[in-house]
C-alpha cells in the first residue's frame, strides 16, 4: 500500500503517526511489563495477556516475575512448579510451551534470546502476533502487532467493512497494518495502537471525544462507530420443500 500513496497521503498519515505516538507518550499505560524493557518481560506479558485482560494478567506477571525472573529459573523449575502459579489463567498449553521455551533459549541459543522476527517464531509457542510484539517493542524491528483491538481501530478508521473473522480479512487488516506502521518507531506506535483500542476506542462505548485519531476517522465523521468491525455474513439457510405419500 505505501509504494501507492499519493504525495498528499502519505503526508495525512504521518501527521495520524505523529498524533498517534504524541498521544501515546502522554497517555500510555503503566504497565509492570513496560517499567523495565527485556526480551523476557516482553515475551512473558504477551503470552499471559493472549486470553487474559490486562487487569488481570498484571498480578500474574508480577508474580510470575518474582518466581521466575529469567529463563535460566523458569528452565530449572518443574513443569508442576510452572503450572502451580499459572493456576487460574487457563489455557494450560501456554505455561508450558513457556517452559520448553525457555529451556530452548538455553540449549539451542546458548542462553541468549533470538533477535529476530523470524528466529523468535521459531520458540515453543510463538506465533506471528508475540513475535511482532517482541521484535518491535525489544529490538525496533518493524513488524506491525495486530490484534482485536488493532483490527477494530484501523476498521473504524478507514470504514473497512471487511470481517475480522476471516483468514483473508486477517490478512488484509495485517497488511494494513504493516503499511501504516511507523518504521522508526515500531514498538511504540504498536503499543499505542493496543492502548487506543482497549481504552479508547473500544467495542461498545468508544471514547471518541478523547481519540488523537477523530478527525480523520471515516466512521467517526458519519458516525457509524458501532458498524465496525464488518461481520461475516450469515449463512442463509435453505428452504427445500418435500412432498411424502403414505
Amino acid at each position: 500500500m505505501t509504494n501507492f500513496l499519493t504525495k498528499n497521503e502519505k503526508k495525512f498519515f504521518k501527521k495520524v503517526k505523529k498524533a498517534l505516538l504524541y498521544w501515546y507518550s502522554e497517555a500510555k499505560r503503566n504497565l509492570p511489563w513496560r517499567q523495565e524493557i527485556s526480551f523476557y518481560r516482553v515475551w512473558v506479558s504477551e503470552i499471559i495477556l493472549q486470553q487474559t485482560q490486562v487487569k488481570q494478567g498484571c498480578p500474574y506477571f508480577e508474580r510470575f516475575i518474582e518466581k521466575f525472573p529469567d529463563f535460566q529459573s523458569l528452565a530449572d523449575a518443574s513443569e508442576k512448579e510452572v503450572l502451580n502459579l499459572w493456576q487460574g489463567l487457563g489455557y494450560y498449553s501456554r505455561a508450558i510451551n513457556m517452559h520448553k521455551a525457555a529451556r530452548q533459549i538455553l540449549t539451542e541459543f546458548n542462553g541468549i534470546p533470538p533477535q529476530t522476527y523470524s528466529e523468535i517464531k521459531k520458540l515453543k509457542g510463538v506465533g506471528d502476533y508475540t513475535a511482532a510484539a517482541i521484535s518491535s517493542i525489544v529490538y525496533n524491528e518493524p513488524y506491525a502487532v495486530v490484534d482485536g483491538n488493532v483490527y477494530r481501530v484501523l476498521s473504524r478508521f478507514f470504514a473497512d467493512t471487511t470481517p475480522i473473522t476471516t483468514t483473508a480479512g486477517k490478512k488484509h487488516f495485517t497488511l494494513l497494518a504493516n503499511s501504516l506502521l511507523d518504521k522508526n518507531h515500531p514498538g511504540d506506535f504498536n503499543q499505542a495502537m493496543m492502548d487506543l483500542g482497549a481504552g479508547i476506542c473500544t467495542r461498545s462505548r468508544p471514547r471518541c471525544e478523547a481519540c488523537p485519531l477523530q478527525r480523520s476517522c471515516v466512521a467517526f465523521s458519519e458516525q457509524r462507530q458501532t458498524d465496525y468491525p464488518g461481520k461475516k455474513p450469515k449463512k442463509t439457510i435453505p428452504v427445500r420443500e418435500t412432498q411424502m405419500l403414505l
